[in-house]
């Protein structure tokens, strides 16, 4: 018999699976779909707890959780569930494309413990900078999860291969506006949920790939130039900050320039500048920043 592709059937599935219980590869996808949503879930509420992932799944409200944002990851929970009933039933293969249909189905863990460990590092690195949300809302949040769940699978490479991935994933996102530092920072936080939940061996190579990134960032910005970008940037622009952060981002965006890793910082600045979010005067003080920092330098 023939199982229905329903938002009923999905439901069910994600409810299965609050319990957060299931463990080795997944290589059903409807039900890789939902460890991807309930773990989503556990960043939105805040609790690993059955019945609050329970709830939140049934639409009551979750003490100290935003009801929108879980109310919308609950909906895409539901959207991913049905895909991967749909891959189900025709035999198709697991990969990003289930949770990430603009992704292009590039492959990523199936391990159920890394997957929940990666899902939780992306949305953990979302929710610290705002940045990611203001530009790019749920589009980025659905790339960050899978891009962590592929990263994770690279622990099992060499170190080189390792590193040579994850520059090279580098690259890709600071030419779209994310400077490698924040994906420094994601793959620390990953490296630390996978020691969580794992033995020390589980994060393989990770650890070293992140070392990499910082090495090459603080060669020319290191970490007291960016919390002092950041300590500029609030002085003379305060409430006027079209972003948290705006001024360790232009410090990192000037740190891969410098390093070869983007030919200049405008998919940053340009954003950060644009006067749907920053007056002629917010502008010119951010750019002042700029300036102080590529003076500072190497």
């Amino acid at each position: 018999m023939t199982e229905p592709v329903d938002d009923d059937h999905a439901h069910r599935i994600l409810l299965d699976h609050a319990d957060r219980k299931v463990t080795g590869p997944l290589e059903d996808p409807a039900v890789l779909a939902a460890v991807v949503g309930v773990e989503r879930l556990v960043v939105a509420t805040g609790s690993t707890d059955e019945a609050v992932l329970r709830s939140a799944l049934t639409g009551d409200v979750v003490a100290d959780a935003d009801p929108d944002r879980v109310a919308a990851l609950v909906a895409e929970a539901r959207s991913h569930v049905m895909a991967g009933l749909l891959r189900r039933a025709t035999g198709q293969a697991v990969d990003a494309g289930i949770v990430n249909p603009a992704s292009g189905g590039y492959e990523i863990t199936t391990d159920a413990t890394l997957l929940r460990a990666a899902v939780r590092a992306a949305q953990g690195s979302i929710d610290a900078m705002p940045y990611y949300g203001a530009r790019y809302g749920a589009r980025g949040s659905r790339f960050a999860t899978t891009d962590s769940a592929w990263l994770v699978s690279l622990a099992t490479l060499a170190e080189d291969r390792a590193v040579h991935q994850v520059e090279w994933l580098s690259r890709v996102l600071a030419a779209r506006g994310m400077p490698s530092w924040l994906l420094e920072i994601h793959l620390d936080a990953l490296v630390s949920e996978v020691r969580s939940v794992a033995d020390s061996g589980a994060v393989g190579s990770l650890p070293v790939a992140a070392d990499a990134l910082g090495r090459a960032r603080r060669r020319h910005v290191d970490d007291d130039l960016l919390r002092s970008a950041d300590s500029w940037a609030d002085e003379v622009l305060g409430d006027a900050l079209p972003v948290p952060r705006a001024g360790a981002l232009m410090a990192a965006a000037v740190a891969d320039e410098r390093a070869g890793v983007t030919r200049d910082d405008r998919a940053l600045v340009d954003w950060l500048t644009d006067s749907a979010r920053s007056d002629e005067s917010a502008t010119a003080r951010l750019l002042g920043v700029r300036q102080r920092i590529l003076d500072e330098a190497r």
